[in-house]
């Protein structure tokens, strides 16, 4: 019989303890122990890659199944919705409608172009599954986790969050105000928390070097998302390891929308590449007179 459960401050408390599998646990400590245990056994299933993509996998059904993964080897209701009223969280009775539309959105972004970036889109996850609250508990813990699987996907690093997450103190705090800012739209304070542990986007350069991003380059969607890295920071003028600026990539990609994108966000039109090209010269040595023609139109010199 458990007999000291002290949640801490804005936790879920759990006042039904009859679902609990492991007889020996009594304590709020020993909770703690079986639930890690369980979890990282998630973490290990989850985690692996190649992740697929996550319009393939962000399902109802499988946010039910990481969560049973979860927690199925310590309560009975694991990856059940949950059916009692909580203080965090919808009426149990709109928890599936409004999860299939979460699921829906975020399979929409991978099809339709929206100007956020991989981190914003985790972020934004992380805190509509914690506002849904979908299950009697653990939902804090399961949201960081699909929220990570997703940064994943996309091979960004995700947090490392601190193991004292789930105790009272400092991290918490941030953490649970963080998700309080999110709850009246500003992401800011939960983004930041997150890029602390770890979490960041990718360069503007990986989404001319890296073949998994460029794939991204390829549809509306790659220019919405510089949109949003640019907005965020990004460096138009950025250089690869290589010694080519992305103006230049996107120059020998034919990429007009991206090189037009670049230019209004501060790239230096006569700038030249390790090859001592600019971007005129290296449209004009690829033949494309398009953007041979646009660049002199932005202000680039032909000589």
């Amino acid at each position: 019989m458990v007999q000291n459960f002290e949640f801490p401050e804005d936790a879920t408390p759990i006042s039904d303890c009859s679902d609990l599998i492991p007889t020996w646990v009594e304590t709020f400590k020993d909770l703690n122990r079986v639930e890690a245990e369980n979890i990282s056994l998630a973490q290990r299933k989850y985690f692996r890659r190649p992740i697929g993509d996550p319009s393939q996998w962000f399902q109802v059904k499988e946010l039910l199944t990481i969560h049973r993964a979860m927690f199925g080897n310590v309560w009975r209701w694991a990856g059940r919705f949950r059916k009692s009223i909580t203080s965090i969280g919808i009426q149990p009775n709109l928890i599936p409608n409004h999860l299939a539309e979460l699921c829906n959105e975020v399979v929409s972004w991978f099809h339709h172009p929206v100007e956020l970036t991989f981190l914003e889109k985790s972020a934004f996850i992380h805190h509509r599954l914690v506002s849904i609250h979908p299950f009697e508990n653990g939902n804090g813990r399961f949201s960081r986790l699909v929220a990570d699987r997703f940064l994943l996907a996309l091979r960004c690093p995700h947090p490392i969050w601190p193991n004292h997450l789930q105790r009272d103190g400092i991290a918490r705090k941030e953490y649970i105000q963080a998700l309080k800012n999110a709850d009246k739209g500003d992401y800011e304070p939960l983004i930041s928390f997150m890029k602390e542990f770890g979490a960041c986007d990718p360069q503007v350069s990986e989404f001319f070097t890296n073949r998994f991003y460029r794939n991204f380059l390829k549809r509306d969607i790659g220019v919405a998302i510089l949109i949003a890295l640019l907005r965020r920071g990004g460096n138009p003028n950025e250089t690869t390891p290589k010694g080519y600026r992305v103006l230049h990539l996107a120059v020998k990609s034919g990429l007009k929308e991206i090189v037009k994108l670049l230019i209004d966000s501060g790239a230096e039109i006569d700038a030249k590449d390790r090859n001592g090209l600019t971007p005129f010269q290296t449209a004009v040595m690829m033949e494309n007179t398009i953007l041979a023609d646009f660049l002199v139109s932005c202000g680039a010199h032909k000589a």
